[in-house]
């Protein structure tokens, strides 16, 4: 089953605008926001354009660029994105410096790995650690940012 390029790319780009929540006004931030199909040949991986219509099992890089482009240290910004419908999060593939933040309940709370929740078996509250194919969401939140620092935060998801 093929999936439609545009349609899942321009979802998870209007997405990640309304989900980018940040504590400065737009002027002190810049976000650019760019995915890219994960190629592998022999032992090398390429990052190229998504095509029209991506398959099963093809792999896509998101790269979000966050750029402090005021004059001064931007504190405790967080950026929010999805783990787009149709798609799952590839365990480790997150940017680590900071560490993310994920969520499996549509981005109402969110923890660090391992992903914990509740669920009552036999009349019991019983913790489970939820799956990668659960997250719906990632977060980052960069302590500090200078003034024209820039930081690039990646991700990446398998297409279901």
């Amino acid at each position: 089953m093929n999936i439609n390029k545009n349609l899942l790319f321009r979802y998870f780009s209007l997405i990640f605008i309304l989900l980018v929540s940040i504590s400065y006004a737009s002027d002190k931030l810049k976000l650019e926001l760019k995915g890219f199909l994960v190629k592998k040949e022999k032992d090398k991986e390429r990052l190229v354009s998504i095509p029209k219509n991506v398959n099963p099992g093809d792999v896509i890089e998101y790269q979000i660029t966050a750029k402090n482009i005021s004059e001064e240290v931007l504190r405790n910004v967080e950026i929010k994105a999805l783990i787009p419908k149709g798609t799952q999060y590839i365990p480790k593939s997150a940017t680590s410096n900071p560490k993310p933040l994920f969520s499996i309940d549509g981005g109402k709370t969110y923890s660090h790995e391992p992903v914990k929740y509740k669920v009552k078996e036999s009349g019991k509250v019983v913790e489970k650690v939820a799956t990668p194919d659960m997250y719906t969401n990632i977060k980052w939140i960069i302590p500090s940012l200078s003034p024209s620092e820039e930081l690039r935060i990646r991700y990446r998801v398998k297409v279901k």
